[in-house]
């Protein structure tokens, strides 16, 4: 039986018309407190849901902040209010510049095929075609800081 506390399975988190769309398997629980039109309190979630979603949110974070900025910072204040979503759904957002599938569940959802994508690098890690990435699940031992890096300088444009 679901709490009244907690609200179940949303198809989006963050900006519908975001720029770059994260597609995740499971949702976060999410408080009561954020059926509002107020904005994601993403310290809030991270301790509804624990140390994965905090390492998600991290991982997004460092993917999407400038480089003058520190990612905490933006992981706490900005992130999924303007450039981001993660969506649960079945099929990719239309409006999304950058497509990042996370882990093979996802891969499989949405019905992506490896073998049609190129690596990005010699590792392997994150396989690419056209504006879809398909990248490890973010977790720092599947998603390290070269990964971040490499994945983060493909959507800013930086080669």
């Amino acid at each position: 039986m679901t709490s009244p506390q907690t609200r179940h399975e949303p198809a989006l988190l963050g900006a519908p018309g975001a720029r770059l769309a994260l597609y995740l398997p499971n949702p976060p629980l999410l408080p009561a407190s954020e059926q509002g039109e107020q904005g994601l309190d993403i310290p809030g979630l991270i301790q509804h849901n624990g140390n994965h979603w905090r390492k998600i949110f991290s991982i997004l974070a460092k993917l999407c902040t400038q480089t003058d900025q520190r990612w905490q910072d933006y992981r706490d204040i900005e992130l999924l209010h303007r450039h981001e979503v993660i969506c649960f759904a079945d099929s990719l957002m239309p409006d999304a510049d950058w497509h990042l599938v996370a882990g093979k569940a996802s891969w499989q959802r949405l019905g992506l095929d490896p073998l049609n994508f190129k690596p990005l690098d010699d590792e392997g890690r994150v396989l690419v075609r056209d504006d879809v990435l398909l990248t490890p699940y973010p977790d720092y031992r599947q998603f390290p800081n070269r990964t971040v890096e490499q994945v983060r300088r493909r959507v800013k444009g930086e080669r």
